[in-house]
């Protein structure tokens, strides 16, 4: 499940909208999200426990923050 989150302040730094996006997630499911997909021209430093993904299609200044399963290959 994933939660779409809108951001679009010039004056916030990338990394402190990705983790109002986090927390806006904690609050709606009650669990932490391992994932947030940004668009492409937003790069952004990594945040603890949260991998940032480089999608072409999600829009700027939109986040979608959820939870990606984790495959083992190895098993």
């Amino acid at each position: 499940m994933y939660l779409a989150w809108f951001d679009d302040h010039p004056k916030k730094d990338l990394r402190f909208k990705i983790i109002e996006a986090i927390d806006a997630y904690e609050y709606r499911f009650g669990e932490r999200p391992n994932v947030v997909l940004v668009n492409e021209s937003q790069t952004s430093e990594p945040v603890e426990g949260v991998n940032v993904v480089v999608r072409p299609y999600i829009r700027q200044h939109y986040f979608w923050v959820g939870i990606e399963k984790v495959i083992d290959k190895a098993a």
